[in-house]
């Protein structure tokens, strides 16, 4: 999904954050940071035919996207979250994929991918009020016993 189609989708919608249970654009975009840097850390490792350490960061950004998986909400972040749920797992056979074979190209592209969406992602925050964002994420912000929290969340923040 191009960058322009997946910010336009979360405009036209009014679903800044629904679509990753109403956690808030700030933390999917710490999220993406750091599976971003553990595909950039596994490509230059396995470059270095330092296949152990590789393998730590692949399942670090293993996690990661396991942990953007689970927080979709399918109910409300349609067709958003179906959209995401591709990238997710497309990005995860890629990181299989790069370690199977040991091919750096197979990270390169990951990191492609998730850097177009990433860039979507900044836009978005940056064009979403401060008041807009609280308005939306509420659930979070006002009634935290009412948000979509993974139950793998806190894995999701370690693996950070």
């Amino acid at each position: 999904m191009a960058p322009r189609s997946v910010l336009k989708a979360y405009q036209d919608a009014d679903m800044q954050s629904v679509a990753h249970g109403g956690r808030g654009v700030d933390l999917v975009l710490a999220l993406y940071d750091a599976l971003i840097d553990s595909i950039g850390q596994a490509e230059i490792l396995m470059s270095r035919q330092e296949y152990r350490d590789c393998g730590r960061q692949c399942s670090r950004a293993l996690t990661i996207l396991a942990g953007l998986r689970e927080t979709l909400d399918f109910e409300q972040g349609e067709p958003v979250a179906s959209s995401l749920l591709r990238l997710y797992n497309s990005v995860t056979s890629k990181i299989i994929g790069a370690q199977t074979r040991r091919d750096v190209t197979w990270f390169q592209e990951a990191k492609a991918t998730l850097s177009s969406v990433r860039e979507a992602w900044a836009e978005l925050a940056t064009r979403t009020t401060p008041v807009r964002t609280k308005a939306v994420i509420s659930g979070f912000v006002d009634a935290p016993q009412a948000s979509a929290v993974a139950p793998s969340g806190a894995g999701v923040a370690a693996a950070v």
